[in-house]
């Protein structure tokens, strides 16, 4: 499972960052949010999950 983020829409608020910096970095340079991830460890997928749930603009999904 990884996450993706549309970096096309998002708003670039960090609050995904400020929750969640285990699992997301702001790019300053490329003005975008990148996932830390590639592949989520199977501890971190409950809180990807929550991630999800907590975007301000439903930026972030899972894939399987």
């Amino acid at each position: 499972m990884k996450l993706e983020i549309n970096n096309k829409y998002c708003i670039r608020c960090g609050l995904c960052e400020d929750l969640y910096p285990d699992l997301f970095k702001r790019n300053f340079e490329e003005h975008c949010i990148d996932v830390l991830h590639e592949e989520l460890p199977a501890e971190l997928e409950e809180r990807a999950k929550q991630a999800v749930a907590d975007c301000a603009v439903a930026m972030i999904r899972l894939v399987k």
